[in-house]
């Protein structure tokens, strides 16, 4: 039941990737109204922000482990929370900048708030499908296999960089 759920969640996003993709033509035209989505431009939007928000949680965390680093031992399980809270926050600023900083090349613009709320429901929804999947830590019988494990890693971390792309292309418009 799970597998069929990450299937069509990740049909769904696909599908919606590709509609978005094909709504006008390639090349952009200066004139009144919304530019046109360029499917390069969303691709790199969302590999870039995905890959910059693995590494923005990373640094995150290494930010917080220093921050905590005077805690007592008695406080491990606090120190764990603020550790990954830091790593979600710097994963969220890293794909939103990103998403964001791709997007405002050239002559088209969008809102920066617009990105972190988009970002803020795909980090969400990561979390809520991986409470889905990953009952309190354990895991089905068919996700103990490198490739599944793989696969849900690679949709949790895509999701808010998904997010904050549809989020941004949303509230794109033409820089005056």
């Amino acid at each position: 039941m799970t597998m069929r759920a990450l299937r069509a969640l990740m049909l769904l996003a696909l599908g919606t990737g590709a509609a978005h993709a094909q709504s006008g033509p390639v090349t952009p035209v200066a004139g009144p109204g919304r530019p046109n989505l360029r499917p390069e431009r969303v691709a790199l939007e969302v590999v870039g922000g995905t890959y910059a928000g693995l590494a923005g949680y990373f640094v995150g965390r290494g930010v917080g482990s220093v921050a905590t680093m005077m805690m007592s031992s008695e406080q491990d399980r606090a120190r764990d929370g603020i550790v990954h809270a830091t790593g979600m926050i710097g994963g969220a600023f890293a794909v939103g900048g990103t998403v964001f900083a791709i997007g405002d090349m050239g002559s088209e613009s969008g809102s920066f708030r617009a990105t972190m709320l988009g970002v803020s429901i795909g980090a969400v929804a990561s979390e809520l499908l991986s409470r889905a999947v990953f009952h309190h830590g354990h895991s089905p019988a068919n996700m103990n296999s490198g490739k599944h494990k793989w696969l849900m890693a690679t949709l949790e971390s895509s999701l808010p960089a998904i997010g904050g792309t549809i989020a941004f292309n949303s509230s794109r418009r033409w820089q005056r």
